[in-house]
C-alpha cells in the first residue's frame, strides 16, 4: 500500500478537536485517555550524516528526559543537524514495527500533515482536513501503518507525517510542526516496549507534562 487521500474525516480523527483540551500538555494533545506516554527523539546528525543521540550532548551531571529542550544541551562547538517537522526514517520504521503489535487495525491508519508544507505531492492534497491543537489545519492521509514513514513530498529522505493513529484509536503518535521528537500514547505494554527498544531514544512522559515549547511555539 501507499499513502492516499480520503474523502471523509474518519470518526477516530473527527473526535480529536472535541477531546483536545486548551493546553499543550501531552494528555490534551494526545487526548485518547491512554494509560501511558513516551517522548521519542529524532537523532541529531553530524556533517557526515552519522546519527547522534540527545543524551550524548548532556552536560556533566545532567541527564536527558522527556522534558529536555534542545537549548538545555551542551552542544558547544559541535556542528549538528536537527531533524524537525518529520519523523526520522529509522525512528519511523522502529515505531511502525512496535506499534503494529498493539492495534487491531494496522492496515487502516491515518496520518496528519500540516497543510502549509511546500512540496506536498499533488496526488495527496485533495483530501479531508481538520484543525487540531495549536490551531493547525492538517490534511488527513490514510494507509497501512508501514506507510507512516513515507515522504509526503515524494523525495527520498523527505518529510513524513508526525501524527499517526489507527482506526481503533488504541494508540497515538504526534507532535507539532516544529518538533524534533514525537510523543506516543498507548497501553503500558506498548510504552514499555518503546522504552526498551535499543534502536531509538525514548523517555517516559506523563499526561500532565507540557509539550516542550520550542517544538510548537514559533
Amino acid at each position: 500500500m501507499a499513502l492516499h487521500p480520503i474523502g471523509l474525516v474518519p470518526h477516530v480523527i473527527a473526535e480529536l478537536p472535541s477531546l483536545q483540551g486548551g493546553s499543550m500538555t501531552v494528555g490534551d494533545y494526545l487526548p485518547r485517555g491512554h494509560a501511558s506516554y513516551a517522548r521519542v527523539m529524532n537523532p541529531m546528525h553530524d556533517d557526515n550524516g552519522q546519527p547522534l543521540a540527545w543524551w550524548t550532548f548532556a552536560a556533566e551531571q545532567s541527564e536527558v528526559d522527556a522534558t529536555t529542550k534542545w537549548t538545555d544541551l551542551n552542544v558547544g562547538a559541535r556542528e549538528v543537524n536537527r531533524t524537525i517537522g518529520t519523523i526520522e526514517p529509522g525512528v519511523a520504521a522502529t515505531l511502525a514495527r512496535l506499534l503494529r503489535a498493539h492495534t487491531s487495525a494496522p492496515t487502516e491508519c491515518f496520518f496528519l500533515v500540516w497543510e502549509g508544507y511546500a512540496g506536498m505531492r499533488d496526488d495527496l492534497r485533495d483530501t479531508a482536513s481538520i484543525k487540531i491543537l495549536p490551531g493547525r489545519k492538517v490534511l488527513i492521509l490514510a494507509g497501512d501503518l508501514a506507510d507512516g514513514g513515507e515522504p509526503f513530498d515524494g523525495m527520498a529522505g523527505g518529510r513524513s507525517a508526525q501524527w499517526w493513529m489507527p482506526a481503533d484509536g488504541v494508540w497515538a503518535v504526534g507532535n507539532d510542526l516544529y518538533g524534533a521528537s514525537v510523543y506516543v500514547s498507548g497501553t503500558e505494554e506498548l510504552i514499555t516496549a518503546i522504552l526498551a527498544a535499543d534502536d531509538i531514544e525514548a523517555y517516559r512522559a506523563t499526561a500532565s507534562m507540557q509539550i516542550v515549547a520550542e517544538e510548537w511555539a514559533s
